[in-house]
């Protein structure tokens, strides 16, 4: 005869069991199957500059090209390609969140945009590098930086005035007493 206790014990013990059995294929297929993609975008408008916030999420080793594009609700066929934009966009992008892409809308449009129900589109597609790491990329990156800081650090202080400059052979040491 078994308790109910029992029986609530062995019942707990079976889910257990089965959710660990198809827990673990579903995770590593959700894993592998999870591709690069566009998480949280969204946009503040200034004076004269949109801000464009966008998450990249995909493996930190992966290098993408990252677009932007304005749609607009109203109009299915409303696709504006901006031009003057900097930040997180372009041809090499990493990935990692609060990414940034800052639009100087009023250089393109003077008058601004009439109506409300715009919207930013952020498209990126992973680039895949013939043979080379993406760390090579930051390596380099890193070595110019740092020899730009070792050259700023090793010119010194230029109010230091310069060693004395020595002509011929310098006087012999005096003899010892």
């Amino acid at each position: 005869m078994v308790s109910v206790v029992q029986r609530f014990t062995l019942m707990r013990f079976f889910l257990a069991a089965l959710l660990l059995v198809e827990g673990i294929p579903a995770a590593l297929f959700a894993a592998q199957d999870e591709k690069d993609r566009i998480a949280n975008v969204r946009f503040e408008v200034g004076a004269d500059l949109v801000r464009v916030y966008y998450d990249l999420i995909a493996t930190i080793d992966k290098i993408h090209s990252v677009q932007l594009l304005l749609r607009r609700e109203s109009d299915p066929l409303f696709r504006y390609r901006p031009l003057n934009i900097t930040g997180d966009v372009g041809t090499i992008v990493f990935p990692g969140q609060k990414r940034r892409i800052l639009w100087e809308y009023v250089k393109e449009f003077p008058d601004g945009l009439s109506g409300d129900d715009y919207y930013f589109v952020v498209d990126a597609e992973y680039i895949e590098l013939e043979g080379m790491s993406p760390w090579i990329w930051v390596g380099g990156g890193a070595a110019v930086v740092g020899g730009v800081v070792a050259i700023l650090l090793l010119s010194g202080n230029k109010d230091v005035p310069p060693a004395p400059v020595q002509t011929g052979f310098p006087q012999p040491p005096g003899r010892p007493n």
